[in-house]
């Protein structure tokens, strides 16, 4: 036997060696590119065949894909625990009024704004919200009978003024001479052009808008469930009020289901 084929003889048995250790079959020499006589007797070199993945490698592979499906896991759950509590049942809003407020919790939008001090739900679903509370009423709530949408409110302390403005004495300079009787004893005014409100009408109850005004949007808007604002005091609160105009026919039954939720007991 020459030194050539000793040699290859013995890194042929070391690779068999060490293919055994790893757990992967040994390739036949022809695979390695290891020549060969066909009956001939000349040399065969045949092509290298498809290389095998050594076990190490694909062992490491897994458990890069566990620690990962690992660390993802971990962080939804940790996300999950963080997640603020969400009251059910009745939630009692104090801080707003001299008697605390009970309503629903699933109106509840925002119980404070971030500026006021931080919002806490106890254990007995209590909310202490601060300056400020941000609602979504369903009108089928306030007003008894079947309507979609819904109201949303932000409710605040009202500032110890004296009596404010009318509607129309605020908005007088910038309103046209034009006044249009409506049904559910609503008047409408326009906004002049090139005022701040052109682009809006302004809806009157009972003349003057003392009870109820609201200043709608006359052309397409983004949110049209938002399309009109109001602005209403209930004892010691301000309520900023922005709904649908296709629900001003029902602005008396909602306004007097905002009084019942809202108004001090006597």
């Amino acid at each position: 036997m020459g030194p050539a084929l000793s040699a290859s003889a013995a890194q042929l048995e070391r690779d068999v060696l060490r293919s055994v250790r790893i757990g992967r079959p040994h390739a036949p020499p022809y695979a390695a590119g290891f020549p060969t006589k066909n009956p001939s007797g000349l040399p065969d070199v045949t092509p290298p065949g498809p290389a095998f993945q050594p076990a190490d490698r694909r062992l490491m592979l897994a458990a890069a894909l566990g620690l990962a499906g690992s660390l993802g896991l971990t962080g939804l759950v940790a996300t999950w625990l963080a997640r603020p509590p969400v009251p059910s049942g009745p939630v009692v809003v104090s801080a707003l009024t001299a008697q605390p407020l009970v309503l629903p919790a699933a109106w509840i939008v925002r119980p404070g704004a971030a500026e006021a001090s931080p919002d806490r739900v106890d254990a007995r679903n209590r909310i202490d919200s601060g300056n400020r509370i941000d609602l979504a009423i369903p009108w089928t709530e306030l007003t008894g009978t079947v309507l979609p949408g819904l109201m949303r409110v932000t409710a605040t302390r009202a500032p110890e003024t004296e009596a404010p403005l009318t509607p129309v004495r605020r908005y007088a300079r910038f309103l046209t001479a034009e006044a249009q009787p409506l049904p559910e004893g609503l008047m409408r005014r326009r906004f002049r052009a090139g005022t701040p409100f052109e682009g809006e009408d302004l809806y009157l109850a009972e003349g003057e808008g003392r009870r109820f005004a609201a200043r709608c949007a006359t052309g397409r808007i983004p949110e049209p469930d938002a399309a009109c604002q109001s602005e209403v005091r209930i004892g010691t609160l301000s309520l900023r009020l922005r709904f649908s105009a296709e629900r001003l026919p029902a602005w008396n039954a909602g306004l007097a289901g905002l009084e019942r939720l809202f108004a001090p007991s006597p």
